[in-house]
């Protein structure tokens, strides 16, 4: 695990990359009166997390709160696990979460649909949470680590638990997915993440709701610490609206996956020449697919 303090107190756990789609594992350790852990990634990443964290010193017994932005499995399905092993602290959740956390097999038999039958080969069992472990999440609501408060934003749109924080001390926003995903070769492309199921205009909404608060910074999930907020805000919407656009007009036109997926690209390499679409972006175009469908 490589340790990188990236602004006051705040520290980026880089635990390498999940081992289906090469995707960065990004965990905060925020230090304060009351630590905490933003991202916990899956078991297999919150193992990992636990043997850098003792191997670098870090405080668990500190450790208060266990925050998933949202619980796709690569965010926060090692919570389970992890509050087996750190018992002092509480895992924050959005009130959509709960049921799929104190019981996660509905969540387990949705992972099985999209990464197959092994999935827990690469990420690890999902495990229950005990319902005296969650601190209910609610819009607006004030997490006081000490110095330093954090300000739960609902942010809707690639997940409907997705949750953001607001940091007073560095005007940092912990955003998850919901201000998209950079793949290592667009370092300048943010495009939609959009695993079903997705709504595409409930995240322009909050796309709109994050930007409005005026975040100096964003602490991202898969990609760590930018700084270009209005640059980066304004490249992914434009790349929603063409997304979406490419997308719904290849569904209109008979298109196939794989014709949408050459459409995609073209667009891509007229902005960023040279670069390939990540194998991440399947789901993007699943979510928006099912989405269009559904709307039909």
């Amino acid at each position: 695990m490589d340790i990188e303090e990236v602004a006051q107190d705040i520290y980026l756990l880089d635990l390498g990359r999940d081992p289906i789609y090469s995707v960065r594992q990004i965990a905060y350790w925020l230090v304060d009166d009351q630590t905490a852990l933003i991202e916990p990634g899956s078991t297999a990443t919150a193992v990992e997390f636990l043997v850098g964290a003792r191997h670098a010193g870090l405080d668990l017994e500190r450790l208060a709160y266990i925050i998933p932005t949202h619980i796709h499995v690569d965010h926060g399905g090692g919570s389970g696990y992890l509050a087996q092993k750190l018992p002092r602290a509480r895992v924050v959740l959005h009130p959509r979460a709960v049921p799929h956390m104190t019981d996660p097999s509905r969540l387990v038999q949705a992972l099985r649909q999209v990464h197959g039958d092994d999935f827990e080969n690469a990420f690890g069992p999902v495990l229950p949470l005990n319902r005296d472990r969650i601190l209910l999440a609610d819009d607006g609501q004030v997490i006081h680590l000490g110095k330093r408060d954090l300000t739960v934003v609902f942010s809707p749109g690639h997940a409907s638990h997705h949750i953001s924080l607001m940091d007073s001390l560095t005007k940092g926003l912990f955003c998850g997915e919901a201000l998209g995903f950079i793949a290592d070769d667009m370092p300048d492309i943010i495009s939609p993440a959009g695993a079903p199921p997705f709504d595409p205009d409930v995240y322009v909404e909050t796309i709109d709701k994050l930007q409005g608060l005026g975040p100096e910074l964003l602490f991202c999930s898969h990609l760590g610490v930018r700084r270009d907020v209005d640059a980066l805000i304004a490249s992914l919407r434009e790349s929603c609206d063409a997304f979406g656009r490419i997308i719904e007009q290849g569904l209109q036109a008979g298109d196939d996956r794989e014709q949408i997926w050459e459409q995609l690209s073209r667009y891509v390499n007229a902005r960023h020449p040279g670069a390939r679409l990540p194998l991440t972006f399947e789901l993007t175009i699943t979510g928006y697919i099912d989405y269009f469908k559904s709307q039909r």
